[in-house]
């Protein structure tokens, strides 16, 4: 129950500021803002949590619990939200206008903040596992019948970002990774283009597909949904400066997909330090073997990725076409990559 809407008002704002800035900052996203939740609902244990008595050690039991020191302390109306159970996933639907962070998960979806997250959920999260000591994940859907309908359900490891830093150390797919400037990612290039020009497109295309099979790997063990895991991959691209990617189109009984990219960085280095190749043509090789390898490990099939148009030749977005790779490609020459 909300005793101070202006009160309630000033948090949501506070979320959704927190969330505009972690979109801003290079390698960040939706683990830094659970890790956020997580630490205040940390508080919330050390001040409110003490030793309930619960009947069973069930998640439904420890949330029901967990709801009704949150009434009891007029936050919420437990009537509000209905607790159920699948298997070993635990299940909850919430009335959306009596939420109190409804401002800040509208406001949020509206302005392309989040994917997929609930604060409310993530609570819940933060308790399990203090009670029971196991990790557990949560997704969310905001339906039109007024509900948002949310699973929490075990994993097998802390659902983190794919990329993570560790002190000075960053990782992506739990690998160390550098940042490069343009200029010198540039200069790579020219440096192939004057001694290896032939290979220069075959290089970037292999670069980006194997480099892509391993963070793929690592992706879908995290978020195990195909079409979640596909826009958490792509959410990367953006999040790593690469492009403003867009999913078009995806067909997984057809192994199939359109991709769209404004922006791609290939672009802007072609535009700046000029064209790579002697003729006109697309050039963004390094993207088309990242998407390749992302939906080869998602479709468990070899997969082979086309750029159909691209901005460095005028048109609107780089256009990518993914498709099943032939089993025997032009010329005789078999394919040899695998994505398992």
């Amino acid at each position: 129950m909300k005793d101070n809407d202006f009160s309630m008002k000033m948090i949501n704002y506070m979320y959704l500021g927190i969330s505009r800035i972690m979109n801003q900052v290079p390698f960040s996203g939706r683990h830094w803002m659970e890790q956020y939740v997580i630490g205040i609902a940390q508080y919330f244990i050390d001040e409110y949590w003490n030793n309930p008595k619960l009947e069973s050690q069930k998640p439904i039991e420890i949330c029901r619990v967990f709801h009704k020191i949150l009434e009891r302390n007029g936050y919420i109306q437990t009537s509000d939200y209905r607790l159920g159970e699948s298997g070993d996933n635990l299940l909850v639907s919430i009335k959306r206008k009596n939420c109190n962070y409804q401002d800040f998960s509208l406001r949020a979806k509206e302005e392309g903040l989040t994917y997929n997250y609930c604060i409310h959920l993530v609570a819940m999260q933060a308790i399990l596992h203090h009670v029971l000591g196991e990790n557990y994940s949560t997704s969310i859907k905001m339906a039109d019948d007024g509900f948002c309908y949310g699973k929490i359900f075990p994993t097998t490891k802390p659902r983190e970002e794919i990329v993570t830093r560790e002190k000075h150390v960053l990782k992506i797919a739990d690998r160390r990774a550098i940042l490069l400037p343009q200029e010198t990612y540039a200069s790579l290039l020219a440096s192939v283009k004057e001694h290896a020009p032939h290979v220069l497109k075959h290089v970037l295309y292999d670069a980006g597909y194997q480099s892509g099979l391993s963070l793929a790997r690592k992706t879908i063990a995290l978020y195990p949904d195909p079409h979640e895991c596909l826009q958490v991959l792509l959410d990367e691209i953006q999040n790593q400066g690469l492009g403003n990617v867009e999913l078009v189109s995806v067909s997984p009984s057809r192994t199939r997909a359109i991709i769209r990219c404004y922006d791609s960085f290939q672009v802007a280095i072609t535009n700046e330090y000029g064209h790579l190749y002697r003729t006109p043509q697309v050039i963004c090789d390094l993207l088309r073997g990242f998407f390749a390898a992302y939906l080869s490990v998602l479709f468990e099939k070899e997969i082979i990725c086309e750029e159909m148009a691209c901005q460095s030749m005028g048109a609107k977005y780089c256009e990518f076409l993914a498709l099943p790779l032939p089993k025997q490609l032009p010329g005789g020459e078999e394919a040899l990559w695998s994505p398992k």
